[in-house]
């Protein structure tokens, strides 16, 4: 076992995973990197080892980053929108700059927080799939035995 690897997950604060899942850094160790280029889940950690190949943030990160960036953005748009002095042109650059910034800022910090946050959870859905796909066949089973 690698020297920087946990007993569990459930030992190291919670604060600490946020943070290193938001630092993009693998929530195990804080040292290594939880994705290659922008978007691209690492399979294991390069610092420690630690697996993270089972963990698929899904719509997550996508969905926390609409939030956030469009309620930055309302009072913008309701200002620029008002505002007679503005050209509509630069209204719309303004905001569309402002939008592609604020989701090039937080898309890759939301992807690792949510990787750091099901690591820590171990809520990955793995078990209730394998688990449901078990049960239907022991039911087929039984209503045909």
């Amino acid at each position: 076992m690698p020297a920087n690897h946990a007993t569990s997950p459930a030992d190291i604060p919670l604060m600490t995973v946020i943070r290193r899942g938001l630092s993009r850094r693998c929530p195990n160790c804080g040292k290594g990197a939880v994705l290659s280029g922008y978007l691209t889940r690492v399979p294991v950690c390069g610092s420690c080892g630690e697996d993270l190949s089972h963990i698929s943030a899904d719509d997550g990160p996508a969905w926390a980053t609409l939030i956030v960036v469009c309620h930055v953005l309302a009072p913008f748009l309701i200002i620029l929108g008002r505002d007679e002095r503005v050209p509509v042109w630069v209204a719309i650059a303004a905001l569309a700059a402002m939008m592609l910034a604020g989701v090039w800022w937080c898309l890759p910090r939301f992807k690792g927080l949510f990787i750091a946050l099901i690591w820590r959870t171990g809520a990955t859905g793995e078990d209730v799939f394998t688990h449901s796909a078990t049960e239907d066949a022991e039911s087929h089973n039984r209503r045909d035995g």
